[in-house]
C-alpha cells in the first residue's frame, strides 16, 4: 500500500484545494492530510492566520472523501516529528517547494521518501478566496449606504 502525506492549514477549503487533493489520492492507496493549527506561529508575516478555527477544517477535511487520515500539528517540528515517525511513501507539495528548502526535505531524501511537486494549474487559493470575501463584502456595504437628506431647522417653516 502507498501512503501519500500532504500538510497544509486547509483554511477556507476551496475547489483548489479539493482538486489537490483528488490528485494526491490518484497517486496513493492511502492519504494522510497533517493539518496546522496556525501558520503564523512560525512563519508571522509570511503566512495568513486562519479564519476559520482547527476543529471547523478538521471537519471540513473530515468530510472530504479523498483523505484518509488527518493529523494535526502546531509548528514546523511538530510537522517534523510527524514526517519521522509516520510511515510516509510519497510526500506531496506545491512546485513553488521544487528549489527551495522546506520541513523535511533532507530526512525524506535520506529515507527515500519519493518528493512530488505538483502544478496548481488553477486560479484558487484561500488568499484569492479572502480577498474576494472582502470585495463583495465592501460592495455590499456601499450599497446599503442611503443618502439621507438633511434639513437645516431654519428651513422647515411651520405651517
Amino acid at each position: 500500500m502507498k501512503i501519500g502525506f500532504n500538510c497544509s492549514s486547509f483554511d477556507l477549503l476551496h475547489a483548489g484545494h479539493v482538486t489537490m487533493l483528488k490528485m494526491e489520492k490518484d497517486l496513493c492507496d492511502y492519504l494522510k492530510v497533517a493539518l496546522q493549527v496556525d501558520p503564523t506561529i512560525d512563519r508571522p508575516g509570511i503566512k495568513n492566520k486562519p479564519i476559520q478555527s482547527i476543529y471547523e477544517r478538521y471537519v471540513q477535511l473530515q468530510a472530504c472523501k479523498y483523505v484518509d487520515e488527518i493529523l494535526v500539528y502546531s509548528t514546523e517540528f511538530d510537522l517534523l516529528q510527524l514526517i519521522m515517525t509516520q510511515k510516509i511513501d510519497i510526500r506531496f507539495l506545491s512546485e513553488e517547494y521544487l528549489n527551495r528548502d522546506f520541513t523535511g526535505k533532507d530526512y525524506c531524501i535520506k529515507n527515500g521518501i519519493q518528493l512530488h511537486y505538483h502544478k496548481r494549474g488553477h486560479i484558487y487559493s484561500s488568499s484569492e478566496l479572502r480577498q474576494r470575501t472582502a470585495n463583495l463584502e465592501k460592495i455590499k456595504n456601499n450599497e446599503n449606504l442611503i443618502e439621507i437628506p438633511q434639513h437645516s431647522p431654519d428651513l422647515i417653516k411651520p405651517e
